[in-house]
């Protein structure tokens, strides 16, 4: 014996709708670009003049106020809504003036020259000519640098040498990390 099971038209129609609903939800929508695009716009208003800026993923490169203050605004996806979440800029501030950082750089400073001189060092508390940046590379990668020049200790009548250290780091995890320790250079000023 052989049943045939039909459909109840009420249902097949209820189906229809349910599916044209939702191609229609999902095809007038505007595209999540535009949608980060429109969170950029209502930003960049707050900030007074803007004289330029560029998109690079969720992070909005903006020159903006009467100073040409550069701005690199992360933007972060809340609840279906992009959101203004940070300036990297300020957090990599921060991060460079933090103690427990510049003590991590002088450690791998440290590391460097026990490396090259096969000895064991140790400094001063003079120590804190901390010069730090922040940029896109090439790659169009936003990443930072602390550069700490220093002076080798003198050695009998030659003139002393001075050093530059540069140390690399990167937005990871929501906060900037040490990528390692950096490159030594003798610098000739």
């Amino acid at each position: 014996m052989a049943f045939k099971h039909n459909l109840p038209i009420p249902a097949v129609v209820a189906g229809l709708l349910i599916a044209a609903l939702a191609a229609l939800y999902l095809f007038s929508s505007p595209p999540d670009e535009d949608l980060l695009r429109q969170a950029i716009d209502r930003h960049v208003a707050t900030l007074g003049p803007v004289k330029q800026r560029e998109v690079h993923g969720n992070v909005a490169d903006i020159i903006a106020g009467d100073s040409d203050r550069l701005i690199y605004a992360e933007f972060e996806k809340q609840n279906g809504q992009w959101v203004y979440a940070r300036n990297l800029a300020e957090e990599f501030s921060k991060a460079m003036k933090d103690p427990a950082v510049q003590e991590g750089i002088v450690r791998h400073l440290g590391e460097r020259i026990s490396q090259r001189f096969q000895q064991s060092v140790s400094f001063g508390e003079g120590l804190r000519d901390f010069r730090f940046d922040l940029g896109r590379d090439s790659t169009g990668t936003l990443g930072g640098t602390c550069t700490v020049a220093f002076a080798y200790p003198k050695v009998g009548d030659a003139p002393q040498r001075r050093g530059k250290y540069v140390e690399s780091f990167e937005w990871k995890d929501g906060k900037w990390q040490s990528i390692g320790p950096g490159s030594l250079y003798d610098a000739v000023r």
